[in-house]
C-alpha cells in the first residue's frame, strides 16, 4: 500500500523487567494511518509487552512511542485495547456493555441509543440486545467487545490475540468480520497473534519478532489486494509460500 503518514512511531524501544534480560531491545516500528499491521513471534518475545507500552500500561526502559494526534494542542489520542478474552461486564447486557464505550468516548447520552443500535447491526448481533454475556457464545462475546471498542472511537486499535481463544471456524468468521468493519473505518490496527496464517490473511504488513530479547527480524508487505476474503486466500500458492517463509524466519530467530 502507498505509505501514508505514520499514525504510530516507535523508536529504539527497550523494556526490562527488574534485573532480568531485556524483554524488548532497541525495537523501532512505524504504523501508517489506516494500516493493518500484524505481529507474530514466539511466546515470550515481547509482543504483548509492546502493545502494553504503546497503551501506556507498561513503562519502557528507553526509547520513544508517539501516536499522531488530531490538531496540535488538541486532546490526547484515544487508544483502544482488545484482549484475547473479553472483558465484558457480566452483570450488564449487550446494550449496556456497548454503552460503556459511548460513555468513555464522551458521546452525548441522547445519542447513545442510535449509536449502539448502529454498532449492534454492524457486528450482526440484532436480536441479542438484552442478552447477558453468560448467554452468548465466545464469538458473540468478542463481537460485543469489538462493538464496545468501536463505540469508544479510538484513534488506533491494539488487539492482543483477540480471537486466540476461539475455535478455528469461529476465528475465521471473526477475521472476516474484523476486515469488513475495518474496511469501513480504516483506523490503524496493531494485531498480535501466534497464528501466522491469521496474520497473513488479515494484515497489510506482517512483522516478525525474534525470541527474547524481542526485536524485529523481518517485515513482509501483503501480496493480496483488498477487499479480501481470508477463506479464499488459503488456496493461493503465494499464501502458503509466505506462511512457510515466516515459519522459517521464526525458527532461525530462536
Amino acid at each position: 500500500m502507498a505509505q501514508a503518514p505514520a499514525k504510530l512511531s516507535i523508536e529504539h524501544l527497550s523494556v526490562v523487567f527488574g534485573d532480568a534480560a531485556p524483554a524488548i531491545a532497541d525495537l523501532s516500528l512505524d504504523v501508517a494511518e489506516g494500516e493493518f499491521v500484524a505481529i507474530v513471534g514466539p511466546s515470550g518475545c515481547g509482543k504483548s509487552t509492546l502493545l502494553k507500552v504503546v497503551a501506556g500500561l507498561q513503562a519502557a526502559r528507553s526509547g520513544d512511542v508517539r501516536i499522531a494526534s488530531t490538531p496540535a494542542g488538541g486532546p490526547k489520542p484515544k487508544i483502544g485495547f482488545m484482549f484475547q478474552r473479553d472483558t465484558l461486564l457480566p452483570w450488564a447486557d449487550v446494550t449496556s456493555n456497548i454503552a460503556v464505550g459511548c460513555e468513555l468516548s464522551g458521546i452525548p447520552k441522547a445519542q447513545h441509543a442510535e449509536r449502539i443500535a448502529a454498532l449492534i447491526a454492524l457486528v450482526r448481533l440484532q436480536g441479542y440486545e438484552h442478552h447477558y454475556p453468560s448467554a452468548l457464545s465466545g464469538g458473540m462475546r468478542q463481537r460485543v467487545s469489538l462493538a464496545r471498542l468501536l463505540a469508544f472511537e479510538p484513534d488506533i486499535f491494539l488487539m492482543d490475540e483477540p480471537f486466540g481463544a476461539l475455535d478455528y471456524q469461529t476465528k475465521i468468521a471473526m477475521g472476516r468480520e474484523l476486515l469488513r468493519i475495518w474496511e469501513a473505518s480504516r483506523r490503524s490496527i496493531v494485531f498480535v497473534t501466534h497464528d501466522i496464517e491469521e496474520a497473513v490473511a488479515l494484515a497489510d504488513r506482517v512483522i516478525v519478532m525474534g525470541a527474547r530479547p524481542g526485536r524485529i527480524v523481518a517485515s513482509h508487505d501483503s501480496l493480496f489486494e483488498r477487499p479480501r476474503d481470508p477463506r479464499s486466500l488459503r488456496g493461493d500458492p503465494r499464501f502458503g509460500a509466505l506462511v512457510q517463509t515466516i515459519w522459517s524466519e521464526l525458527e532461525l530467530s530462536e
